[in-house]
């Protein structure tokens, strides 16, 4: 079996080593430059990478992705992106031998996003970026899609793969003009639209990303895309918060996320038995989806500490320690999280634990 990594770069000289290091077991190794001017393309060839300059006016994702792509010889089997600021795993070359069986045309593995500040894996959701060298293109100006070109693939899931990314601050300045330019190619492309409807989100354009959730949502039944945006819409409609959280719930039986918000507006409200309401139905669902709507905080410290003031406010004093635990246990370093355990638990041994005295002999 033949493994190709490939993708484009421009002024990445700080990731190339670390880079290279993870990648080196590949058969073959490409860069399309897409023009730098930091030593990336020299320290690159210095290692033994295969570099192609290469100009992209005007600039596109996927016209990037797709000549880096193009870069592989046709003899490769396994074709993997692998951005630079992207590593893969320790012993990646024989989980991929293991998994890689006939028909498997992609894997899906685990994909880290990033880390928190004690080094557990954050966001995370599965990966597709591992794939044949024959029957796929990346489509879209931006946010591209790897897309299948034959209906004859079979995607194999697998934990034990799992592709690392350590993110930096870039200009996103263009994001909005190329998803727009997207969206006009391809109207009717549900995925585009949400990322222009969560696009106009974080400019603060909430008109626009009102009209677009909505469009959205009467063209989509992705779940988990329809949760996260009903979600989102939760933030940007007011008026009409808790419907867009309540129908999150109802179209979705196995995310947290909605359920975890609902609990927070009911404590924002001081409506007690509520929160305790909607942070008891996110703590029942014990299997995280693997999908990039998953927020960490929403499977981790969150629901329990909003359990914990929950219960504090109902007297249910001994709920309250145990879910300030549970939260601490789950966010160890947090100050507010330190301090409110420590609050209820001063608390339960000095009003609430009784010894029993000694019956008289």
């Amino acid at each position: 079996m033949r493994v190709g990594v490939y993708c484009p770069a421009k002024n990445e000289i700080d990731n190339v080593e670390a880079w290279y290091t993870s990648c080196r077991d590949a058969d073959v190794i490409v860069v399309a430059d897409t023009g730098s001017t930091d030593g990336t393309v020299e320290k690159l060839r210095e290692l033994g990478v295969n570099v192609t300059s290469v100009c992209i006016t005007p600039w596109r994702f996927d016209d990037a992705f797709n000549i880096a792509q193009s870069l592989l010889p046709a003899d490769i089997d396994v074709a993997i992106r692998l951005d630079l600021d992207e590593r893969l795993d320790t012993g990646w070359r024989q989980v991929l031998e293991k998994l890689w069986v006939p028909p498997c045309t992609q894997l899906r593995y685990k994909y880290i996003w990033n880390f928190d500040q004690n080094g557990n894996p954050g966001l995370t959701w599965y990966g597709d970026r591992v794939h044949s060298r024959q029957g796929w293109r990346w489509r879209g100006a931006t946010h591209e899609g790897l897309c299948a070109r034959t209906a004859d693939y079979h995607a194999v899931w697998s934990d034990e793969f799992r592709i690392l990314h350590y993110p930096k601050a870039k200009n996103k300045s263009h994001d909005l003009s190329l998803l727009l330019e997207a969206n006009a190619e391809a109207p009717h492309d549900a995925r585009i639209i949400v990322y222009l409807a969560r696009e106009y989100m974080y400019q603060g354009d909430n008109e626009n990303a009102v009209k677009h959730y909505k469009e959205f949502l009467t063209m989509s039944g992705d779940v988990a895309e329809r949760c996260q945006a009903q979600t989102n819409l939760a933030k940007l409609d007011s008026e009409n918060q808790v419907y867009w959280l309540k129908t999150a719930c109802q179209e979705s039986s196995y995310h947290r996320e909605p359920r975890v918000e609902l609990a927070q507006y009911y404590h924002n409200q001081a409506d007690w038995q509520q929160c305790w309401k909607w942070t008891q139905a996110a703590l029942l669902l014990t299997h995280r989806p693997g999908d990039y709507t998953s927020t960490p905080d929403a499977w981790g410290w969150r629901p329990h500490d909003l359990a914990s003031l929950a219960a504090w406010n109902l007297k249910m004093y001994q709920e309250s320690l145990e879910q300030a635990g549970l939260a601490l246990a789950a966010s160890p370093q947090d100050s507010r999280l330190q301090n409110n355990w420590r609050i209820v638990k001063d608390f339960y041994d000095s009003q609430l634990c009784h010894t029993p005295s000694q019956e008289a002999g």
